[in-house]
């Protein structure tokens, strides 16, 4: 691909010498001007290497890189009562690391009952890192919806959680999914 970038630019240069040697016309009463000028030469060759060297952006995606796998996984919880209800994911396994890069849920909590938050955490730690921002369906007021771009990572040992809390009232449905990378550590 660079040779064909640098052909081209060869090209233009002689096409900009040429054209500006073959437009170039002397004024009435002087000396003919000489259709290739040692300036323009000049500056086209000076023109070439920048017209060559100059960098190109590059996409980069990873296919397939055995150390970041595609990672996704889905939990269901059904609860009777007020307040907390969670959905446990797998424990992140030794050498590995799992970064979630989406979390989503679909929750249904009938009325009397409000769903205040849901947040993702780890099991091993009680401190939430990640509260999502909620939306409700216009068709049905039970129903809400969590739908969030992410970056946590949980370490080996560490298992996600998703903690819903909802108060007057159960969290009858909480179906939720984790999706993003399980990289392996070194």
């Amino acid at each position: 691909m660079q040779a064909k970038h640098i052909s081209s630019a060869c090209a233009l240069s002689l096409f900009g010498v040429l054209a500006g040697g073959a437009m170039a016309q002397a004024a009435p009463g002087s000396p003919p001007v000489n259709a290739v000028a040692k300036p323009r030469i000049a500056l086209a060759t000076q023109l070439t290497p920048a017209v060559t060297t100059a960098p190109r952006a590059a996409q980069v995606q990873i296919t397939d890189d055995t150390a970041h796998a595609p990672y996704q996984e889905g939990g269901f919880a059904n609860c009777t009562f007020a307040g907390v209800c969670t959905v446990g994911f797998s424990a992140v396994p030794a050498g590995h690391r799992h970064v979630i890069e989406h979390f989503s849920c679909s929750i249904y909590v009938p009325a009397p009952g409000v769903l205040r938050y849901v947040s993702l955490l780890s099991n091993q730690f009680s401190l939430p890192r990640d509260f999502s921002p909620l939306s409700r369906s216009p068709a049905d007021p039970a129903q809400w919806f969590v739908n969030n771009a992410t970056l946590l990572h949980f370490e080996a040992g560490e298992a996600p959680l998703a903690y819903a809390f909802a108060d007057s009232g159960p969290i009858q449905e909480l179906f939720c999914t984790v999706t993003g990378r399980d990289i392996v550590l070194p």
